[in-house]
């Protein structure tokens, strides 16, 4: 829904920076769609850091929340899908690997406080993306079988975990994910506003 994915690398590069450790690509690939806790421990392994991986998480949060202003934007499209969501008067729920202040800090950020019926959060569920469990646990909180939601993703451990929770998924890739493989996702659609002209289609099929 939102461009995070700048701003959650620059937080994680700014708390690396202060242990004199450098982000590489390799490892931020790897990262996608991790809650913050497994992107902790797979930093802690990945550098040889001794920190504690909720300790590492926790300070990336907070960095990440205080910094917050003005560094996240809408996804374009993002505005005008949700309205015709809520005309077809279809169930929606935010199904996220973030933690639950991260996500309603956003939310607020961008205007969308309230809009959805159910929001699950990485730290809601015992196993994280590419484990199904969030998603699942969105379904239920919308009283709405898995195989009749509809998951829009944009990383390749999130389309994992949509599809291992017997959902259809369509990949909207960011630009951070564009080059990384998405295809177990049932469709790959360039843009929000594609996903919208394609919902009558999308909402039935």
């Amino acid at each position: 829904m939102v461009d995070s994915e700048p701003h959650s690398l620059a937080s994680w590069r700014a708390v690396l920076s202060s242990r004199g450790v450098r982000l590489d690509q390799a490892a931020s690939e790897r990262m996608f769609g991790l809650r913050q806790l497994e992107a902790a421990c797979l930093l802690i392994k990945v550098y040889g850091l001794t920190d504690q991986p909720l300790m590492l998480a926790r300070e990336k949060e907070e960095y990440q929340i205080r910094h917050l202003d003005g560094q996240i934007k809408p996804m374009p499209g993002l505005y005008e899908l949700l309205n015709e969501i809520e005309r077809r008067e279809l169930r929606t729920a935010i199904a996220s690997s973030g933690v639950r202040p991260y996500v309603s800090a956003v939310l607020q950020t961008v205007g969308l406080a309230g809009r959805f019926r159910a929001i699950v959060t990485g730290d809601d569920v015992v196993n994280g993306k590419p484990a199904p469990d969030v998603f699942l646990a969105a379904a239920h909180a919308v009283q709405t079988e898995p195989q009749s939601c509809l998951v829009l993703e944009d990383a390749p451990s999130g389309v994992q975990a949509a599809k291992a929770a017997g959902m259809r998924c369509v990949a909207v890739p960011n630009p951070y994910t564009r080059a990384l493989d998405l295809s177990a996702a049932d469709a790959i659609f360039p843009s929000l506003s594609a996903v919208h002209a394609a919902l009558a289609d999308l909402s039935t099929g």
